[in-house]
């Protein structure tokens, strides 16, 4: 296979920081009520397996949605569905912050999950379009920064200020913003070239998940890992009773920190060794095994272990989500498969939802990372058995 180039033009990285910027902002609106479950718990008088429902709900609406988004973006102009899902989850928000009842949450933050599963596909479709292969493996490692650096903010903004009575503006900042970010998002003026895509068959769908199917185990395992610690670690920093209540969202938000150098990790070594696979291997393990170590340690041990975990975790979940997508992908079909990844992945953290609220009251924190370290060992060793394909896949996507 020709060797591409790799470098991007300033139009291309002006797209992908544009990407980046728009994607990181959603999670204001998705990962702020992680900060909040707490004190919802004790608004609404319910235990905390019932307050994890909400994870559930909106991670199984945002599983289906990414399915059902990915085709559908692979099919109709992506800048307007994304345009479209960052005013609704605004709206949703702004009207949460209103709610006194469980099963109305349920039902706004059910709408949410699949308003937020316009953004992921539709976005890398842009990206297949205008970068080529070589491009594109590079700047697939760079789009989880995004996520990484949104939640980040999003738990230490939130964390501070939505406290006690306060919890509603978890809910009506991030509505405000994401507001003025759709009408930024149409006014940057990303137009996509109409690419030569087949049209959308329904039985074309079943062969295409035959062929990522190892693809698809992997995003179930490590997105359970990573969706469900984004629904839980504040609640476990929390009960450590290490940290005062009020910097609870900020020490939560160093989890997200420490993520930067392991995508940074893994995007050093796919640009030095053009391997996505052989990377998200070496990991996912890794980060197993932390979290193996993390399961019997305890105070201030356990939350430095707790880091190096969720630092290893970043760069391996930022290639199963961004980079996998990318390469296994039919030409015309990067958001139909980048849908079906992430639906996996996203079922599997609505599984986490109340699975983990029961397995805390059960067995405590230890059998948490306990599980989560053998899933991402599964994870990995999956990954390792596909690794020498990866050139194949590559090549036959350039060459169509």
């Amino acid at each position: 296979m020709t060797k591409l180039q790799a470098t991007l033009t300033k139009t291309q990285k002006l797209i992908v920081g544009t990407i980046c910027a728009t994607y990181g902002l959603l999670y204001l609106g998705r990962v702020n009520i992680s900060v909040v479950l707490p004190l919802l718990a004790i608004e609404l008088d319910v235990s905390r397996a019932q307050i994890g429902i909400l994870g559930t709900v909106f991670f199984w609406t945002y599983g289906l949605g990414n399915f059902i988004n990915g085709q559908l973006g692979s099919q109709v102009n992506p800048v307007r569905l994304v345009a479209f899902g960052l005013l609704v989850t605004a709206l949703v928000n702004l009207v949460f912050g209103f709610q006194t009842s469980l099963v109305l949450m349920l039902a706004l933050w059910a709408v949410n999950g699949f308003a937020q599963s316009t953004g992921w596909p539709p976005m890398l479709r842009i990206l297949t379009e205008r970068l080529n292969t070589g491009q594109i493996k590079r700047a697939s490692t760079l789009l989880p920064f995004s996520y990484v650096i949104g939640t980040m903010v999003t738990w230490s903004l939130l964390g501070a200020i939505a406290i006690g009575d306060n919890w509603r503006l978890a809910f009506w900042l991030p509505g405000l913003v994401l507001l003025l970010t759709a009408s930024l998002w149409l006014k940057a003026g990303l137009a996509t070239p109409r690419a030569a895509t087949s049209a959308f068959r329904l039985s074309a769908i079943l062969p295409e998940a035959r062929g990522v199917a190892f693809a698809l185990v992997v995003s179930a395992l490590a997105g359970f890992v990573r969706n469900g610690s984004l629904i839980w670690l504040p609640t476990y920093i929390l009960d450590s009773e290490l940290i005062v209540d009020s910097l609870v969202g900020a020490v939560a938000a160093i989890t997200q920190v420490v993520a930067i150098p392991g995508l940074w990790l893994a995007h050093r070594r796919v640009a030095r060794t053009h391997q996505v696979l052989a990377t998200a291997v070496l990991m996912l393990g890794a980060a197993g095994c932390a979290f193996l170590l993390l399961a019997p340690a305890t105070g201030a041990l356990s939350l430095a272990l707790l880091c190096l975990a969720m630092m290893i975790l970043g760069g391996g979940f930022g290639l199963v989500t961004s980079s996998m997508p990318l390469i296994l992908a039919q030409p015309g079909r990067a958001s139909s498969i980048a849908g079906t990844l992430n639906m996996m992945a996203t079922i599997a953290g609505g599984l986490a939802g109340f699975s983990i609220g029961g397995l805390v009251d059960a067995g405590g924190w230890s059998a948490v990372f306990g599980l989560w370290g053998i899933m991402l060992l599964l994870a990995s060793a999956v990954t390792w058995r596909y690794r020498h394909h990866e050139d194949r896949w590559t090549g036959a996507v350039e060459a169509g």
